[in-house]
């Protein structure tokens, strides 16, 4: 639980109501993480990939994430962390394709450095297990992220991988795959 004193974030199993804020944080993490002029990828880009040309997107992501909150299949875990009842940062571990993968992890930018990724990170990991090797995908240019997964103890693969794209032009974000060993 949450204490005064300390300020350590609640760690809890998402619920359809939490959709809303998930996909807010989502968006704000996003405007405030992937622009990058070296890999050709504007605010817009952005923008475009979060809320749509005229805010379409957002009720869809909305929806989206509802979906995935309500799976109950084993497939798929979010949690959410709280601070004074406000999310404030998520993630979504998942098994994709047979194999365990640390699906999205975000923390909103004014609590990143404060404990809220690492309580994500262990909860993540907790709901995995230790018996089988544990994968994620990171935007190649995002060092602070990549930084925090190797102090976590992923290793960098030799494999880069190109993200779906956007239906909004051809926005792709150049992503590296880091695996956990079991």
């Amino acid at each position: 639980m949450s204490n005064e004193f300390n300020n350590e974030p609640v760690i809890e199993r998402a619920i359809p109501q939490d959709a809303e804020a998930v996909s807010e944080l989502l968006r704000r993490t996003w405007m405030a993480t992937y622009p990058n002029a070296e890999a050709g990828i504007t605010e817009e880009d952005i923008r475009l990939r979060t809320e749509g040309e005229n805010g379409e997107r957002i009720s869809q992501n909305i929806e989206d994430w509802r979906k995935k909150i309500e799976t109950s299949d084993g497939s798929v875990a979010v949690f959410v962390a709280k601070k004074d009842g406000r999310v404030v940062g998520m993630t979504a571990p998942g098994i994709i394709d047979g194999k365990r993968r640390i699906g999205a992890m975000y923390v909103l930018p004014e609590n990143q450095g404060d404990g809220v990724g690492r309580a994500l990170m262990q909860k993540a990991l907790e709901w995995h297990g230790t018996e089988e090797d544990i994968y994620l995908l990171v935007a190649s240019y995002n060092q602070k992220a990549i930084k925090f997964y190797k102090d976590n103890g992923f290793q960098q693969t030799d494999r880069v991988v190109e993200d779906k794209g956007n239906v909004y032009g051809n926005t792709r974000i150049p992503e590296i795959e880091m695996i956990l060993k079991a």
